[in-house]
């Protein structure tokens, strides 16, 4: 007879065992519990794979049920053994496919599942379009955002993302908030939070994780201090003309699109050449709102855009292709952008274009000095005063950002004396950011005062108010 192949059930019993020690004494055993992979620390069992399984995708994970109370050992020792199933299972359908099946994830056992999940969530990929519900997905920049606000915090602290989501109390979350305020800054940790907040908010309205409230709602997380700091003309015209000189002719045409148009980044990188209407104002649609927004040229604008016209028309671009994109449409998508990377041929990574700016801006800011063979030399950063510069330096951009842009053309709109629904036409702002705004840079720029006390004056000369 054969011995049966099939496993057999594991039947442990963790209730302590009585052993003699002399006469009338009795003590209490000590009960080991070993499962393959398991190990125990004060009742607490945790899955454990060994490099093998972690090559092939498995992670270590508290055995706890979405409630939170931890498996028994019987339980762990049930799921060590269905895990051990599902092992086998993929590694002979390689042996017969030549292929390792992906496994199969657990939903709602801990923190990164949950999230995973929300991911994987219409508003993630590409929204819903069924009947007369037409919902449109989260923008790519803004889910590249939450990937990355939750990556941080899968790095900063593994062991959170495999606990349970009921397990995460108000306490536990405040806790979490302070922890990322002090090690990654106020901004990172109110964004992460945003983010988590959004994933409890979509798991409790639709039963997902056994989530009965979301704790991270009323956090003590103060707001950061506001960023007073906008660009002069000159440190425009500065890193433009690094921009040139260096051969990057499409950083300075972004500046130029932030600062005439007061568009975010993630929307002048998108903007493509076909938006024009008969008035040769430029139109395009803003990736974060959804807004319409129509931006008549000036002049400045216009020099660079038509420059850029001349340097694309030979300039064979490659695109990146999204979700079930072709490479032929990813080309074509790629070929009417405004702004690409002129160098590699493609459209912009937002990390790299960050990277790119800041080769710019140091170069506009410390000068570039032109070398008796022709080449350009970063200017030194204490200057001797005899150097031959190809362009002076602006020590004043060193502290810019891309960022500023997009506030450094409300006020200048509004130091210009356009209206607030002007602005608005413009920008795409909304009314009370656009105050907001203004308010925060009025002390940086006195001759908006001026102007009103002038315009007050003239009222007055006209009333026949006499002083």
């Amino acid at each position: 007879m054969t011995r049966s192949t099939k496993p057999r059930k594991r039947v442990l019993d963790s209730r302590p065992v009585q052993s003699k020690q002399g006469r009338g004494q009795a003590s209490m055993a000590k009960l080991t519990i070993r499962i393959p992979n398991v190990s125990w620390r004060e009742g607490r069992p945790r899955f454990n794979p060994g490099p093998k399984l972690r090559a092939i995708g498995y992670k270590g994970e508290d055995l706890r049920h979405p409630d939170g109370r931890w498996f028994t050992p019987q339980e762990a020792a049930d799921w060590a053994e269905a895990r051990a199933a599902e092992v086998a299972g993929r590694r002979q359908a390689k042996l017969e496919t030549g292929r390792l099946p992906a496994r199969k994830r657990a939903r709602h056992q801990t923190i990164e599942g949950l999230i995973e999940e929300w991911f994987a969530s219409p508003k993630f990929t590409g929204g819903v379009h069924q009947g007369k519900r037409q919902q449109d997905g989260l923008s790519p920049a803004t889910i590249a955002d939450y990937r990355s606000k939750l990556r941080t915090l899968a790095k900063h602290d593994p062991a959170f993302m495999q606990e349970p989501p009921p397990a995460v109390t108000p306490s536990i979350a405040q806790g979490l908030f302070d922890d990322l305020w002090q090690e990654r800054g106020l901004h990172t940790a109110r964004g992460i939070v945003a983010a988590l907040s959004g994933c409890w908010r979509w798991a409790k309205s639709r039963g997902r994780g056994a989530i009965a409230f979301n704790p991270w709602l009323e956090l003590e997380k103060p707001m950061p201090a506001p960023r007073l700091v906008t660009w002069e003309d000159y440190e425009i015209s500065a890193f433009a003309a690094a921009a040139d000189l260096l051969g990057r002719p499409e950083m300075a045409d972004a500046v130029f699109l932030g600062v005439f148009t007061g568009q975010r980044q993630g929307d002048r990188l998108t903007l493509e050449r076909a938006g024009r209407d008969d008035a040769s104002r430029y139109v395009f649609r803003q990736s974060k709102t959804g807004a319409i927004v129509a931006i008549p040229a000036a002049p400045q604008l216009a020099t660079r855009m038509e420059a850029a016209e001349r340097r694309r028309f030979t300039l064979a671009v490659i695109g990146r292709p999204g979700q079930g994109e072709s490479q032929q449409d990813a080309d074509a998508r790629a070929r009417r952008l405004v702004i690409v990377d002129e160098t590699a041929r493609r459209p912009f990574l937002r990390d790299w274009y960050k990277h790119v700016f800041a080769d710019v801006r140091q170069a506009a800011a410390r000068g570039l000095i032109r070398q008796a063979d022709g080449t350009l030399q970063l200017g030194p950063e204490k200057p001797r005063g005899h150097e031959a510069w190809a362009l002076p330096p602006c020590p004043s951009i060193a502290g810019k950002r891309d960022q500023d842009l997009r506030d450094t053309a409300v006020t200048w709109l509004g130091r210009a004396g356009c209206t607030v629904p002007e602005i608005a036409a413009i920008t795409g702002h909304k009314m009370a950011g656009i105050h907001d705004v203004l308010r925060h840079y009025m002390a940086t720029h006195p001759e908006m005062a001026d102007d009103a006390i002038n315009k007050l004056v003239t009222w007055m000369d006209k009333k026949g108010m006499a002083v």
